[in-house]
């Protein structure tokens, strides 16, 4: 079939503008001049293909970047929860002066800072909603397009996503676990043996006593310079310095183990492991209106055991009290607001995790928008920058606490015997090779003192006998003169 030339318009309200025209053999021209050849459409170019100058809603002429806003165009409604609790992040206050809103908090000043960026002009407006029980709630609200965006502290979970767009988190991600941390500061008195295995003491031990015995038979004991403590033959040496070398690695890794755990013992937190309190049925607590709860769910939680906490006095208050006493145990929630709360009641408390994983907070659009991409760029431009920093640090402080992904554990800074096998290896194989090597001499000069030591026996015994028979014959041959001295004495 014949294709015809079609004319390409713009429409402009009521009227349309003719800018070219198009045809299959030639697309678009922007002027057009035809002659029939063989009953064919022959087309010629007489202006270029450069079709006239578009006209584009608000009288620009600037092709707009997807959904453009122009200056005349309707402010964009953004939907904004109103916390109770956390107002570090979203915080709506009532303005007497203009009876509406003042809205302010971490999630407004990034969510601004990436409009400042955006290469076109953006107009919206806040509107409070109050959602405390769920931000599912706040999220229906952009679906039915009620609102056209949402700001806030809005967790990216994969089930909102079928129903709404988010731009790229600008909070870390993850569900961590708050607990109460043990105050160790009485350690036991005998915690200077902590530092080293039982197995890797005993080894100690016994290489103490098998150096001092290689020595001693090196030195050999009858030497007068070794029992003055004076090692000197070269052999002694060699030995006691691979020794000193053993003894200083194991006195500095035995330094830095003790230090790491008295450091342990004073930061161990009361609960290092959800199962932990799934075995002892403890009591947990949840942020309320917060997607945790069908985490804890999923991990098979005992509702009965759950509790809805919504402020950070009840945070402290629960867990200062323990499961036995009407709190509980631990709290789950995620990370930012974990952080905020460690901000601001100390190192009394501690972050255990990640427990799940989670894409952070984000900002909430409706499917399609053109809007998400330019943000998250903006975003991504914030975040990794120096501007991000100073937001964070506005809000939170030079340092915001992290996560601690496993407590120090007080056995996983304890020093075992495998640790320093090998330099236990080398210094068995020194000791063995000096032993062998003196061994036959210690024998030598051992044995040949005892022989020594029994001639001078026997030599001491001969001696005593041949000097008392002298003795003994002279008393029997005095006994018959002695009556004669006798009367010589008398006479």
């Amino acid at each position: 079939m014949h294709v015809p030339i079609y004319e390409v318009v713009n429409v402009i309200g009521e009227k349309a503008r003719g800018l070219g025209f198009w045809s299959p053999g030639s697309g678009l021209l922007r002027l057009l001049n035809s002659s029939s050849t063989q009953g064919q459409t022959k087309s010629t170019v007489t202006a270029g293909r450069i079709l006239k100058p578009i006209i584009w809603p608000g009288d620009s002429t600037t092709v707009p970047k997807g959904w453009d806003f122009p200056v005349n165009a309707k402010i964009l409604r953004i939907g904004v929860p109103v916390r109770h609790e956390f107002k570090f992040f979203v915080n709506v206050e009532a303005n007497h002066n203009t009876n509406g809103s003042r809205v302010s908090g971490y999630s407004i000043d990034i969510f601004e800072a990436a409009v400042n960026k955006l290469p076109y002009a953006l107009r919206y407006e806040y509107i409070p909603y109050d959602c405390a029980n769920s931000y599912d709630q706040l999220i229906s609200q952009v679906y039915y397009k009620k609102f056209d965006a949402a700001v806030g502290d809005v967790t990216i979970v994969a089930n909102r996503s079928r129903y709404v767009d988010f731009t790229m988190p600008y909070t870390e991600s993850g569900v961590s676990m708050l607990v109460l941390a043990k105050n160790d500061d009485e350690t036991t008195m005998w915690i200077f043996l902590e530092p080293l295995t039982k197995d890797l003491w005993i080894a100690t031990v016994v290489f103490i006593f098998f150096t001092g015995l290689v020595v001693w038979m090196i030195e050999n004991p009858k030497n007068k310079k070794f029992q003055d403590q004076i090692i000197k033959k070269l052999h002694s040496k060699v030995v006691v310095v691979i020794w000193c070398l053993v003894v200083l690695l194991l006195v500095q890794s035995y330094t830095a183990s003790l230090s790491s755990l008295l450091t342990a013992q004073r930061l161990q937190p009361s609960v290092t492991d959800p199962r932990q309190l799934l075995r002892n049925g403890d009591y947990i607590g949840y942020q309320n209106g917060s997607f945790v709860h069908a985490m804890l769910r999923r991990l098979q939680f005992d509702e009965r055991k759950i509790k809805v906490l919504s402020t950070l006095e009840e945070y402290a208050k629960a867990l200062k009290a323990g499961s036995k006493n009407g709190g509980v145990s631990a709290i789950f929630d995620e990370n930012p607001y974990l952080n905020s709360f460690i901000t601001q009641y100390g190192k009394e408390f501690q972050i255990v995790g990640p427990i799940d994983r989670t894409d952070g907070f984000g900002f909430v659009f409706p499917r399609g928008s053109p809007l998400v991409p330019d943000l998250s760029k903006a975003i991504l431009n914030i975040t990794e920058g120096c501007e991000g920093l100073q937001i964070q640090k506005k809000w939170f402080g030079d340092a915001t606490p992290s996560p601690d992904y496993g407590s120090p554990d007080a056995n996983s800074v304890r020093l075992s015997l495998r640790s320093f096998k090998g330099l236990f290896i080398v210094n068995g194989f020194a000791l063995c090779v000096m032993l062998v090597i003196n061994l036959p001499e210690f024998v030598r000069a051992n044995c040949t003192e005892l022989r020594n030591l029994s001639l001078q026996r026997a030599q001491s015994s001969g001696e005593f006998a041949s000097d008392n028979e002298p003795q003994q014959l002279q008393n029997n041959d005095a006994a018959p003169t002695e009556p004669p001295q006798i009367e010589r004495e008398t006479n």
